[in-house]
């Protein structure tokens, strides 16, 4: 029941009153095969039952029909597959065989991949489709729109996107998709912390906007910290600066009194909870990341922020729900609060080293969180970054993320074990903005992306 609460709290972080949508099905990726699927068992043996192919992919031309179902796989059906799809893709040929059952014949079909020579090769390849296809969601005022409590979420999805283009190394002030970081500042400039409808759920508190804050000053950050001087006095983010100072207080007056975060602030929710310790997360990664781009974070101001964090963290170094509900740690939330940390410049506290020792026991459950795993892997991954073990965390996820991506190097949301059993997927009802930002970064990490959250020199 506690898990089911928790979880219930995680639905209400993008939820819109009015908004009332038939979700598609929570189904498994089949990476740059093309297609959908749902887990299935043959001859006793784990299998995946094809539910969509995509038009056009190389599912598609190599025959493949909804209602087969691929077999041969000994332990997971899903994972294994990715083996192969890692392994076809290195060879020159790039031909996957699949072993198919269709009705009551046994097929092999040939899907030919694109080759990629080695993990630069493949790294370069994702990294330019993606940003052209992100590029291709911006509209004309610069964001990224979303059904889901639209005031709040697209302030987080346009921030994840700037910070796509930021990971992947363009700049603001020159490059190919300087104009798209721009646009997106100015759209984030303009509405980040605006919520002007839907406050109230049910009679009770709605007020999401610490996400916003907390995205919002993360991306701006980042892109006052790589623009070039000259050209930010004289160019269209001549406010940058002052904007950034008007986030920071915003933040801080939004903390509640002990130091804390909720959604928002304005008291208890719908399920009566005040407090989620992940927003606290994104809220003092983004003062440590405004901090480093050079605008003053009083060391007073944040200190209660810090404490509170440490309020939350269980015997084992875990980082819980909140500092009244320590049930349920979870090495995405204790990578996100190990982030927050290094961003203020704060690894040297003790508090620090007892969730280092957590995320290292755990680092490999990184899509272990519940409503919303491509937020926890993308924490995961900074640290990894941060702790020099992210050969390490690639090792462990390279298949998972194999399988969430698609044959146009956007990339899906992935089924987990408390996806499926409380019937919500937030990665999935945010969409391909959502999931692809967050692969890009995590992908950029390899050549510096995301430098302020992952502050090696903290």
């Amino acid at each position: 029941m506690r898990t089911l609460t928790a979880a219930a709290l995680l639905a209400l972080l993008f939820c819109a009153a009015h908004t009332a949508q038939q979700k598609p099905a929570d189904l498994y990726n089949l990476g740059p095969v093309g297609g959908k699927a749902s887990l299935t068992r043959h001859a006793d043996k784990p299998a995946l039952r094809i539910v969509e192919v995509f038009k056009d992919s190389p599912a598609a031309r190599a025959g493949l029909k909804p209602g087969d179902v691929l077999v041969g796989f000994e332990k997971d059906a899903y994972l294994e597959l990715g083996d192969a799809i890692l392994k076809a893709e290195a060879d020159e040929h790039a031909t996957l065989e699949l072993a198919v059952r269709r009705g009551a014949e046994d097929l092999t079909l040939k899907v030919v991949l694109a080759h990629h020579k080695n993990t630069a090769d493949r790294d370069k390849a994702i990294l330019s489709a993606a940003c052209k296809w992100l590029a291709s969601q911006q509209d004309n005022e610069g964001a990224f729109r979303c059904t889901i409590s639209p005031e709040v979420s697209q302030v987080v999805l346009t921030s994840l996107a700037g910070m796509a283009w930021l990971g992947a190394g363009y700049k603001p002030h020159e490059g190919e998709y300087a104009g798209n970081i721009v646009k997106a500042a100015e759209f984030v400039i303009e509405h980040v912390g605006e919520q002007k409808n839907h406050r109230k759920l049910q009679g009770k508190n709605n007020d999401q906007t610490n996400w916003s804050l907390g995205y919002g000053g993360i991306f701006l950050a980042h892109v006052l910290k790589t623009s070039d001087e000259k050209w930010l006095k004289r160019g269209p983010l001549k406010r940058l600066e002052s904007k950034l100072k008007w986030i920071r207080d915003r933040i801080l007056k939004q903390a509640e009194g002990d130091g804390g975060f909720g959604a928002g602030p304005g008291g208890a929710n719908l399920l009566d909870y005040v407090h989620v310790e992940v927003v606290s997360n994104f809220c003092v990664a983004a003062l440590g990341c405004i901090k480093q781009a050079g605008v003053d974070v009083p060391a007073d101001k944040l200190e209660p922020l810090l404490a509170y964090i440490e309020k939350c963290i269980g015997g084992d170094g875990g980082v819980h729900y909140s500092h009244d509900k320590m049930w349920g740690a979870e090495v995405g939330r204790t990578a996100g609060a190990m982030n927050a940390f290094a961003a203020s410049g704060a690894t040297g506290r003790e508090s620090y080293a007892r969730m280092k020792a957590y995320f290292a026991k755990n680092r490999q459950h990184a899509f272990g969180g519940h409503s919303t795993p491509t937020m926890h892997q993308l924490a995961v991954a900074i640290a990894s970054a941060r702790e020099g073990t992210l050969d390490e965390y690639w090792s462990e996820q390279g298949r998972e993320f194999t399988m969430v991506r698609n044959p146009d190097h956007t990339f899906a949301s992935r089924p987990t074990a408390d996806t499926q059993r409380l019937g919500m997927n937030l990665d999935r009802d945010l969409g391909p903005v959502w999931t692809t930002a967050h692969w890009v970064l995590i992908v950029s990490l390899r050549t510096g992306g995301c430098p302020l959250l992952v502050s090696r020199g903290a």
